[in-house]
């Protein structure tokens, strides 16, 4: 006799990448005195490498199925057939670090109580 087991929850994996580091990095340009045309370009040369790092995330996500939204200053990519530690695991075997995203993942009931 075939037992059917179906789950009562279903699973949202949610990645979080922050366009602009945290804290801002402006800590990392060198500013001694007077602020230099310079050392603003520095500045945007470290968002662009970080904004670009983000979207070869996104474009690896989107290869999974993954969905995207965009709030504030982050983007949001969301899955419901992707679990979390896979995802992990996916971005870190790409080359990513675990501090460039956040990954969550939650449980949303079907029907009823838990």
């Amino acid at each position: 006799m075939s037992e059917d087991y179906t789950s009562v929850v279903n699973h949202l994996t949610r990645v979080i990448f922050h366009l602009i580091e945290a804290p801002v990095p402006y800590a990392k340009v060198n500013l001694p005195g007077a602020p230099s045309a310079e050392n603003v370009r520095l500045l945007g040369r470290r968002l662009k490498e970080r904004t670009e790092r983000v979207a070869a995330m996104m474009d690896a996500l989107a290869a999974k199925g993954f969905s995207f939204q965009f709030k504030t200053d982050k983007i949001y990519a969301e899955s419901n057939e992707v679990e979390a530690q896979e995802v992990k695991q996916y971005l870190l075997s790409l080359g990513f670090h675990d501090t460039e995203f956040q990954v969550f993942l939650e449980y949303v009931r079907k029907w009823g109580m838990l």
